[in-house]
């Protein structure tokens, strides 16, 4: 930079005093041409005087004579007789109208060429002072013409000198150029010094600092007085370099809070650009894609990424289209996950492109469709379930109306299988209204603090009878005094469903123990029973609707395939947990826990 600075202060001294050199000559060429042009015109209008009154007189006139006497007389030369050692040297010659010499001071002018087509002579033939410079090829060095004419004569005196004191004056303004360009850059080396390192020092703390702002550390900041327009740009840096540091901190805050915002979606969601470059994209979509999130992803090729067909294609054609797309897709077909993606082409300000990118938006709709195939089987055994009963009643009835009701023993038979039917179609039907009721309830209501004890005294007094037609002993293990905030036909009827269950699929003269245990919170509710038990693999769907594991026995003892489905329900509706353990023949233990 220093030597910068010296290279730069050197050449525009030196151009400034090679200028200055050239327009001082300039000046000087022209003021001497003009003393001189003026000089010579006063010559020439004194020897145009001069034969004027020759004329009048009338005094025979040799021009030629004359030519050589008036060059001798204004200009005498020294005994060099050299021209250009000679600045006293006047050459006069003189023309008639025809471009003719007719006498000359310094040649024969007899052996002189037409002059008709020399510029000085044109202008004095149209009337005017003829003036040219112009380099002579006899003499070998330039002249000043001035060419007067004489009106009444159609004589033309030409006066011209050699312009000696032109070179003399070119001499003279180089050898003090060149001592002015010496004494300049002299000059010029001290204050480049002095000048250079006044603006190299700062400059080069203002180029520390901003390196240390690049690398992150926009804390730093320069701290230059020098009274000048670096330290206002110093001052005007460290306004910047705070407003920048601001800037970044409040966009790194934006992004994070984005950043947060987005990775806390449920859903995924990636943007890319026309070239298909990742500009936005969530942990949930990484994780759909089966691919790493961290810093690097964007930036990167999407579908190179994923290679997902079905999503790429889907972004590309809403890019493409400039419209919003749906469809479902199935990205990893092992997890049989069910995802609906929403494209959508980003918005361009830039009218000659219809958008700069697209947007996509993936939901995991896998539990959705499977609450779309239970409800469709739910309808289905619903219908099923209902079916069953009033075939039977119907068929039964139209028996009696063909004649069976006049057989005592039959009809009476018939109307007890009809009544039987009708009971369970009852059942069924208030146990559809129940489930669909606990679905639909966020809170229960009547919530109330009851003791359990009078609860299981309730429960017993319902089922004894049940339980001592098959044998079944019923146990019930409490503790003295436990209570629950809950709504206590809910905990009735759950407890029922289990004891009940555990009645009907119990072998005969079994046992059923139902205990109640206050614990840390909460209460643990066991139903064991040492009946016919449940396979493993039936465990994990024998909450859902209609889920049988032994059909025609569970029909056979009225069941309708809703009792356990409403204990799940009625379970996660306070917030608790309910586990099964079974073994085949050897029977099944329910625990549920419940939050005090």
């Amino acid at each position: 930079m220093k030597q910068k600075i010296f290279l730069y202060y050197l050449v525009l001294t030196v151009i400034g005093v090679f200028i200055t050199g050239l327009l001082i000559s300039e000046i000087s060429q022209k003021y001497y041409k003009y003393e001189l042009e003026e000089k010579l015109i006063s010559t020439a209008r004194l020897i145009q005087f001069q034969l004027s009154e020759n004329k009048k007189s009338g005094v025979s006139i040799d021009y030629n004579k004359i030519a050589q006497q008036y060059a001798d007389i204004l200009y005498p030369k020294d005994d060099s007789n050299k021209i250009k050692e000679n600045e006293n040297y006047l050459r006069i010659t003189f023309i008639d109208k025809r471009g003719i010499v007719i006498g000359e001071s310094e040649m024969n002018y007899l052996s002189m060429d037409n002059h008709s087509n020399r510029k000085e002579v044109k202008e004095a033939l149209k009337g005017q002072i003829g003036k040219d410079i112009r380099f002579s090829k006899d003499m070998q060095i330039s002249l000043l013409y001035i060419a007067v004419p004489m009106t009444s004569e159609g004589i033309i005196i030409r006066v011209s000198v050699p312009l000696i004191q032109l070179e003399t004056i070119d001499e003279i303004i180089l050898i003090y150029t060149g001592i002015g360009i010496l004494a300049g850059t002299l000059l010029t080396t001290i204050l480049a010094f002095r000048f250079s390192n006044m603006i190299i020092k700062p400059v080069n703390e203002l180029i520390d600092v901003t390196k240390d702002i690049s690398e992150g550390n926009f804390s730093r900041r320069s701290n230059i007085i020098c009274d000048n327009e670096i330290e206002e740009l110093s001052n005007t840096f460290n306004l910047m370099a705070e407003k920048l540091e601001s800037t970044l901190a409040e966009m790194n805050d934006k992004n994070i809070k984005i950043d947060s915002i987005i990775n806390s979606m449920i859903s995924g969601v990636v943007a890319v650009d026309n070239n298909f470059r990742i500009m936005l994209i969530n942990t949930v979509s990484c994780q759909i894609f089966g691919i790493k999130y961290g810093p690097g992803i964007i930036g990167m090729n999407l579908m190179e990424l994923i290679g997902d067909n079905k999503i790429n294609n889907l972004i590309k054609e809403s890019i493409d289209k400039n419209t919003p797309l749906l469809n479902e897709v199935i990205v990893d077909p092992k997890t049989d996950k069910i995802y609906r993606v929403y494209t959508s082409p980003i918005n361009s300000n830039n009218t000659k492109q219809p958008n700069s990118g697209g947007i996509a938006s993936i939901h995991d709709i896998t539990n959705i469709k499977k609450l779309e195939q239970i409800r469709t089987e739910f309808v289905s055994n619903v219908t099923h379930e209902l079916k069953t009963p009033l075939t039977s009643i119907r068929g039964f009835i139209e028996t009696l109306k063909s004649g069976a009701i006049d057989d005592k023993t039959v009809a009476v038979k018939f109307l007890d299988i009809i009544d039987i039917e009708s009971e369970r179609l009852s059942n069924l039907i208030n146990d559809i209204l129940q489930l669909s009721e606990i679905e639909n309830t966020m809170t229960d209501s009547d919530i109330s603090c009851h003791n359990i004890n009078d609860t299981f005294k309730e429960i017993y007094d319902i089922l004894e009878g049940v339980a001592e037609k098959k044998g079944i002993k019923l146990h019930f293990e409490i503790e003295n005094y436990i209570t629950i905030d809950a709504n206590k036909n809910r905990i009735k009827q759950m407890l029922i469903n289990l004891v009940d269950n555990a009645i009907k699929y119990n072998k005969d003269n079994g046992t059923v123990t139902i205990k109640a245990i206050k614990k840390e919170g909460t209460i643990t509710f066991t139903i064991k029973d040492t009946g016919i038990g449940i396979d493993e693999e039936h465990i994990p769907r024998i909450f859902e609707r209609f889920y049988r594991v032994d059909k025609g026995r569970s029909r056979n003892m009225g069941g309708t395939g809703l009792g356990l489905s409403i204990v799940k329900h009625i379970v996660n509706l306070y917030n608790g947990s309910i586990n099964v353990t079974s073994k085949p023949g050897s029977g099944t233990e329910f625990i549920i826990q419940l939050p005090i």
